[in-house]
């Protein structure tokens, strides 16, 4: 099997926050700012590239049966799995990389095969995150949140 490469893709380098854990050195990158190590053939530091990147996992990239048109600069969404924030596990990261391709046909049937197995957090471009899950324990989790922002 063909391992997929990046291309001229970047969309990880920009998309997404990434803060270090507390034990290892610090690293902190905002969402939707280019890393400060980013240069025009990718990652500067790659070899040494900080853990919290080394965890990264792009989708595209990690899922061979996905189709190239997936390859997020060429969607407009970069999918990755991290740890859920709103439940235990995983969860399948949906990072909108320009306006109104979460709502495109390719990305749209991928995050519905997907929710159906594991939450799936829809990051777009100047929208509220949402969470869209048939977990009922996180189902749970978000509507206790929801009730106690009214308060």
């Amino acid at each position: 099997m063909v391992q997929r490469e990046c291309g001229e893709c970047r969309a990880c380098c920009i998309a997404p926050g990434f803060e270090a854990s507390p034990e290892e050195a610090p690293f902190s990158k905002p969402p939707g700012e280019p890393c400060r190590h980013l240069a025009e053939r990718g990652c500067r530091i790659y070899p040494e590239r900080p853990p919290v990147c080394r965890r990264f996992q792009c989708a595209w990239l990690s899922a061979p049966n996905l189709p190239d048109a997936l390859r997020p600069d060429r969607c407009g969404v970069m999918f990755s799995t991290n740890e859920n924030a709103v439940g235990e596990g995983y969860a399948v990261y949906a990072h909108e990389l320009r306006p109104g391709a979460l709502e495109d046909d390719l990305p749209r049937w991928l995050i519905e095969q997907v929710v159906e197995e594991v939450t799936v957090i829809l990051v777009p471009l100047g929208r509220p995150v949402e969470v869209l899950t048939t977990d009922p324990a996180v189902q749970q989790e978000l509507s206790k949140r929801q009730r106690s922002r009214r308060r």
